[in-house]
């Protein structure tokens, strides 16, 4: 079986799209580089659903959650990214498009796993902030689950805090309460309903 191939030269939008899938790999684009990882495994996709599952139930229905889409970060160089969960304003879902475009991330999510966390402490946060996503949320699964919270800042990410257990955080302007510890357990409670 082969591995993600590409053309001999930065790829562009239209190369992307005529990639074949490759149902092992995590493939996304840096700078016009593919970039393809293993795909992750159990704890990882948990946690991602997870905290889907915590964050759909507590934020207006204005808003939705959204896993696994891809994200134009920047067209040139080609940088799209596959990030862990955004979250968008529902009209998006609507509009339907391809991809996501980075100017309607409200919110972007990484599950840090051993092998990812330079990529999405350095490489993607980077990214990310120069493309003006306004929050950006690093769940580390490398030990016992911590999330580390940022906002844009002038620019940049302020750093606001590393969390564990279960605590009060702001998401997309609104309060929500994430239990940092049941990302990779079991939850014992089902997920409140949606605020209307």
């Amino acid at each position: 079986m082969s591995g993600p191939s590409y053309p001999d030269r930065l790829l562009r939008l239209d190369d992307w799209e005529k990639l074949p899938d490759y149902e092992q790999h995590h493939v996304e684009v840096c700078e016009g580089v593919l970039v393809a990882s293993p795909r992750p495994g159990p704890v990882h996709e948990h946690a991602a659903l997870a905290l889907f599952v915590q964050l759909d139930a507590q934020l207006p229905d204005g808003l939705c959650v959204l896993g696994g889409v891809e994200v134009l970060v920047a067209s040139e160089p080609l940088t799209v990214r596959v990030p862990d969960l955004i979250v968008v304003d529902r009209k998006l879902l609507e509009e339907d498009p391809e991809r996501a475009p980075a100017a309607e991330i409200r919110l972007v999510v990484e599950a840090t796993v051993e092998g990812t966390a330079r990529t999405d402490r350095v490489t993607k946060f980077s990214e990310y902030a120069e493309a003006e996503i306004p929050q950006y949320w690093i769940v580390d699964l490398t030990g016992p689950p911590i999330l580390a919270v940022f906002t844009l800042d002038a620019g940049w990410y302020r750093f606001d805090g590393e969390y564990t257990g279960t605590t009060a955080l702001t998401a997309v302007g609104h309060e929500v309460t994430i239990d940092v510890d049941g990302l990779v357990t079991a939850p014992v409670d089902p997920p409140v309903g949606r605020p209307r």
